[in-house]
């Protein structure tokens, strides 16, 4: 499956999910997307790899690291009649999920979900890797 693909399927078996955007925290860009709404605007989609990357890396998850003495690959926001959730993998802590639910929705179960689809396509994105083209675009 591509990710696109893949994506999309892990977003329709997320319950409450609207969004899910996979992207790279280190670059702060969006890999792929899905969303149930109308095409969500390009600054929408790296506001949420922003969010991401600000709960997943830097002096935030430093601290709660320290203070929990346990990494930190998750993280759950409120805001605007939302909940957002934010996931990386132990194996490839630049990488993360980040879906945006419905108010109602229930963060847990949607993060249940969401660890194993993110195992699946980091395990498919290492089979097949993208090939540079010959002028290296």
């Amino acid at each position: 499956m591509v990710p696109a693909e893949r994506i999309k399927s892990l977003r329709r078996s997320t319950p409450g999910c609207r969004s899910l955007v996979f992207v790279d925290l280190k670059s702060r860009l969006v890999l792929c997307s899905d969303s149930d709404l109308p095409v969500p605007p390009q600054e929408a989609l790296d506001a949420v790899c922003l969010r991401g990357a600000r709960l997943l890396t830097g002096p935030i998850p430093a601290a709660a690291e320290a203070a929990l003495a346990a990494p930190v690959f998750e993280a759950v926001a409120v805001q605007g009649g939302r909940i957002e959730v934010f996931l990386r993998s132990p194996d490839a802590p630049d990488e993360a999920l980040c879906g945006v639910l419905e108010a109602s929705a229930d963060p847990d179960a949607a993060l249940d979900v969401l660890r194993g689809g993110i195992d699946a396509i980091l395990t498919e994105d290492a089979a097949h890797p993208v090939a540079a083209s010959p002028r290296g675009q």
